[in-house]
């Protein structure tokens, strides 16, 4: 994990700084509270820090109040140092945003406990922001999730003049397997799928679960031409599950899906316009005798 370290003493400093590592931290450092402040908007800056009360152009209480008004992409745990051990300014400093404090001279073993709780806390949060961005049976992305990433993908390769493409998949008859062998093996086949799905992916392009038995699938830096090789992989990949059961013999079942694709170009306006297009193509390919891709026209 990455610390910063907001210090104007260069003693403090070289103190914090060998301890952090010596405990296998990365450390960040920054002499005062506005340099502090900027490395914590860093697209991949610390989510911990430990910020001096008293430093140059932002102090330690301003600090903290900017953190909280400005940065929202994730949280930040800070740990306030200080000279004053009074019960005010340690609630002043609660009061500002600080999560926790300890004061100077510290205590190594001290110091390392208060760390080792932020710690804890950003787990936690990172775990609760997993959760509610992912669905919970297939792992992937959830469709609130897709869909606000998808916005920001869009308009990134716009931006770049370089093709982007969707791919919208349902299952066909997908109801026949919970009326047949039940909801825990539908449930296993849409696993299966989803992970089917992930195997044969790239690593920056992203999928979710749109809903029910439909999935939806981004891949960046792709025409259509090349989207349909994709989907087609996708398509044969996928046919064949093996469920085991409590009792029985193991299923072994036989999945068809068919897909809708659709490029990105000026025409579309935004996001939800390129899954409706896509969702086009996907109901063309069911009418024609499903099992198969159609990009839209």
């Amino acid at each position: 994990m990455k610390i910063l370290v907001a210090e104007d003493s260069k003693y403090y400093q070289k103190i914090l700084q060998d301890t952090l590592r010596k405990w296998g931290y990365t450390v960040a450092l920054a002499g005062n509270g506005a340099q502090a402040l900027e490395r914590l908007k860093e697209k991949n800056g610390p989510k911990l820090a430990i910020i001096d009360w008293v430093m140059p152009e932002m102090d330690g209480i301003e600090l903290c109040k900017k953190v909280r008004e400005t940065i929202n992409k994730s949280y930040v745990y800070l740990i306030l140092l200080t000279a004053n051990s009074n019960k005010e300014d340690m609630i002043k400093g609660l009061e500002a945003g600080a999560d926790d404090y300890i004061t100077k001279p510290f205590n190594e073993l001290e110091l390392k406990f208060r760390l080792q709780n932020g710690e804890r806390i950003l787990n936690l949060e990172n775990k609760i922001m997993q959760l509610a961005l992912t669905d919970p049976l297939t792992g992937l992305l959830n469709r609130r999730a897709f869909v606000d990433r998808l916005v920001s993908e869009i308009a990134r390769y716009k931006r770049l003049g370089q093709p982007l493409s969707l791919i919208m998949v349902d299952l066909d008859d997908f109801k026949s397997f919970n009326d047949t062998y039940g909801h825990l093996v539908g449930d296993e086949v849409l696993k299966h799928v989803a992970r089917c799905f992930s195997r044969y992916l790239r690593k920056y392009d992203f999928i979710g679960r749109y809903g029910g038995e439909e999935f939806v699938i981004c891949i960046p830096g792709v025409d259509a031409a090349a989207a349909y090789n994709i989907a087609e992989r996708l398509r044969t990949g996928m046919k064949y599950v093996d469920i085991e059961q409590e009792e029985g013999e193991p299923l072994q079942l036989y999945i068809t899906a068919s897909f809708g694709i659709c490029e990105l170009n000026d025409k579309i306006s935004d996001g939800f316009d390129l899954i409706r297009k896509a969702d086009e193509a996907l109901y063309k390919a069911k009418a024609n005798g499903k099992d198969q891709v159609v990009i839209k026209e």
